[in-house]
């Protein structure tokens, strides 16, 4: 017989739900394990006010719905759901635990998020047709609250839930269990694993094909069509369009030959003047959150790429009081960031010999640093992604490079490279803004997610405007017709009174 877990372990979710959703959330809770094979029974202990779970082995655990640690710091309506493993084995902990994440969110929750987008959550006003009634959609946006929002709206567009399919990206995002769950046990929607990538779009293909539709890609790193066309040329007929959020998801396709429009909301006037400082703020800020003990003032920091989110790093960090270089590849964004007065040269290795930087963060959305630049680096320093996935540093160099490697759990990873220094990849190289947060404020996020959903509806209707490759010219227009950055200026403009929605 395994181990058993001594002492009890404990898993707590707190929710936003008024008394009688907490109750009934809890129910289902409490029937989803029930009905779990591993659980013999499932009972109600009015003494302890809690379900009381024994497992098939003589395991034992309980549910219980109570207040939050913190009643006074807790927001209104704040339910704690706590699961406790008694007795058992860590493997049927596990499987405890596992179901005691996936909660959906309450009705009060969503409410809360539809309220936080009023661009995104209104889509349905702007075309009552429903345009998008025979059109699958694919898509691999980021798995946090707002995303909620925008796969309601799709829904109220006409998409049939039957026929949309969700990539989890597997980022350590702070909900994405809870994501997950409301996607599955709210709306029946199939969500694949992004480890399960290929398999999870054959299996979009089919259900979608059967029903006699094609599909669109709503993408957010270039995930869905490099693999439809490297691995399945022969399902590309299927897609009519892709619609990318991310520089990154441009990259990858570079080079591609696109039978499909490309709606890039990516390279979109309204994306890179409006959500750039923001997203540049909010990896910053994780950033600090993750380093509460350092003292980045006065400091030397690198920022690598002086694209959109590049330009903006180097400000905040200037903002920081960071003393801040510059290095681009690309010799007109190096003089633009060379007059803006930050510290350049054309050398990598040159300027990171001379400036000492103890923070690193890559913003060029593809391989920019390696074991060889972080040589010269001083003892005890930091990189930090803003990329999509762990593609911006050399993780394999740097592994292969060092006498330890270290799992610092949240914080990240610790390389002690042989023959020189101690460096930390922030978030193990993947994207700090979303690391266990939820990055931009959904207000924020409000516009381009709006976006998305412009696209998709764009071709969805095939405007002749969007032609196969990328279409940026005709992305702006659309956008602009649109009205929707009309709509945020109304909203957050000098008439704004707040910016409520």
């Amino acid at each position: 017989m395994p181990a058993s877990v001594k002492p009890p372990l404990v898993h707590a979710v707190d929710i936003i739900a008024t008394p009688d959703e907490a109750s009934h959330l809890a129910g289902e809770l409490a029937t989803r394990l029930a009905v779990n094979p591993d659980v013999q029974s499932m009972d109600w202990d009015e003494a302890t006010a809690s379900w009381r779970c024994v497992l098939v082995d003589g395991g034992r655990g309980r549910l219980t719905l109570a207040a939050p640690a913190d009643p006074a710091a807790a927001a209104a309506n704040t339910h704690r759901l706590v699961t406790t493993f008694e007795q058992g084995s860590p493997a049927e902990a596990e499987a405890f635990f596992a179901a005691a994440r996936h909660l959906p969110f309450t009705d009060t929750e969503v409410a809360a998020a539809v309220a936080e987008l009023p661009l995104t959550s209104r889509l349905a006003d702007r075309w009552p047709d429903k345009p998008l009634a025979s059109t699958g959609v694919l898509l691999t946006i980021h798995h946090m609250r707002d995303f909620l929002v925008l796969v309601d709206s799709l829904l109220a567009l006409g998409v049939d839930p039957a026929h949309m399919t969700v990539i989890d990206k597997e980022y350590p995002y702070a909900h994405t269990h809870r994501v997950d769950a409301h996607l599955v046990q709210r709306h029946g929607i199939a969500v694949w694993r992004y480890r399960d990538l290929r398999e999870g779009i054959e299996d979009h293909i089919e259900r979608v094909a059967a029903a006699g539709k094609q599909s669109v890609v709503m993408d957010d790193g270039g995930y869905v069509m490099p693999t439809v066309l490297r691995e399945l040329p022969e399902q590309a007929g299927h897609f009519t369009g892709l619609v990318e959020q991310t520089t990154s998801g441009i990259r990858k396709v570079e080079g591609l030959e696109l039978p499909l429009p490309l709606f890039s909301v990516a390279e979109s006037d309204m994306k890179g003047m409006i959500e750039s400082y923001g997203i540049a703020d909010a990896a910053i800020r994780n950033t600090l959150r993750l380093l509460p003990d350092e003292k980045l003032e006065g400091q030397a920091a690198l920022v690598l790429g002086f694209g959109r989110i590049g330009h903006e790093v180097a400000r905040v960090l200037e903002m920081r009081r960071m003393r801040v270089a510059v290095f681009d590849s690309d010799i007109t964004r190096l003089v633009a960031a060379h007059e803006e007065g930050f510290l350049t040269g054309r050398s990598l290795d040159q300027l990171v010999r001379t400036h000492r930087p103890r923070l690193v963060v890559g913003c060029v959305g593809s391989r920019s640093f390696g074991a060889r630049e972080a040589r010269l680096l001083p003892d005890r320093s930091f990189l930090v992604s803003t990329t999509s996935r762990n593609f911006e540093f050399d993780l394999d160099e740097l592994r292969a490079g060092s006498t330890q490697v270290t799992d610092r759990g949240v914080l990240g990873t610790g390389y002690q490279l042989t023959g020189g220094p101690e460096i930390v990849v922030l978030g193990h190289g993947m994207p700090i803004n979303f690391h266990y947060a939820e990055s931009l404020s959904n207000r924020y996020v409000d516009l381009v997610l709006a976006g998305l959903a412009v696209g998709a509806v764009a071709l969805a209707r095939a405007d002749a405007r969007l032609r196969p490759g990328h279409n940026v010219a005709a992305t702006n227009l659309i956008l602009a017709e649109a009205g929707i950055v009309d709509d945020y200026y109304r909203l957050y403009g000098p008439a704004a009174g707040g910016g409520r929605g």
